[in-house]
């Protein structure tokens, strides 16, 4: 069964369907994006044991030189990797439906 996030990047104005499915030892993502920078990594094939170190891993390699800084996606993508690794129960995701930032001025 596939995985499925919607990453709203609010701050860029553009919105994000991102989508995964374990096959073998590779996670397969696809995003559905209007964004061209996010529109280069719309198809990846991402190699399994390369996704659960945040500082090296395969989603962020890819990200860094197409996504901008604050670009939240790569996170999305990760998620997805993780909801179809079983490291992240797709019920507990649904049941607590996004993640957030919150800006906070002082």
């Amino acid at each position: 069964m596939t995985s499925e996030v919607t990453v709203n990047s609010a701050i860029c104005g553009f919105k994000h369907k991102i989508t995964g499915q374990l096959e073998g030892k590779k996670i397969i993502t696809d995003i559905d994006t209007d964004c061209k920078k996010v529109a280069t990594l719309a198809h990846m094939e991402i190699p399994k044991k390369e996704t659960l170190n945040i500082k090296e891993n395969y989603v962020m390699d890819q990200a860094k030189d197409a996504c901008c800084s604050t670009c939240i996606v790569p996170a999305g993508v990760l998620h997805v990797c993780r909801m179809e690794l079983g490291m992240l129960s797709k019920t507990l995701a649904k049941q607590s439906e996004r993640v957030s930032i919150e800006f906070n001025e002082e």
